[in-house]
């Protein structure tokens, strides 16, 4: 895969063998940014990211990995959820934000009214400090869900 020259110096140096892949033009722009934002070439964090997934992936049958891994989710979605509403700030972001509200509180069974009002408040009015509340509330529903507190 690599190939040998020799430099200047006479020692044996490999030279790295490059190839394309293609990506839509929105994944690629997602790719930069995230590895711009880590400071690595767009390549590496491919390479992490895949590495990452492949772990996530491993199928372990113990329970409370399960159950860790599905709280993980959900925490997940929930942010993603409620920050693409925060840069978004349209109905259709605002209406999917309240939908992963309710499934967390409905699925998960962990009391998120705070948010709820807090997104219905953003809604109304952009102000940062709706921001910094809704991001301390994310960390306390996160907590909730991986500590299993929210579970029945």
């Amino acid at each position: 895969m690599a190939n040998t020259n020799l430099n200047g110096t006479g020692k044996t140096q490999e030279r790295t063998t490059w190839k394309r892949i293609k990506v839509p033009a929105e994944a690629y722009l997602q790719i930069r940014e995230r590895a711009q934002s880590r400071g690595l070439p767009m390549w590496q964090y491919l390479v992490n990211t895949v590495s990452f997934y492949e772990t996530a992936m491993r199928n372990v049958s113990v329970s409370d990995v399960t159950k860790l891994q599905n709280a993980s989710y959900y925490a997940v979605k929930l942010i993603m959820a409620v920050s693409q509403f925060i840069h978004k700030h349209d109905n259709v972001s605002y209406e999917n934000a309240k939908k992963i509200i309710a499934q967390v509180r409905d699925r998960k069974h962990v009391d998120t009214s705070v948010l709820e009002r807090l997104v219905d408040m953003y809604m109304q009015r952009r102000k940062k400090s709706y921001i910094r509340a809704m991001i301390q509330e994310l960390v306390k529903i996160n907590a909730m869900l991986v500590s299993g507190g929210g579970y029945e």
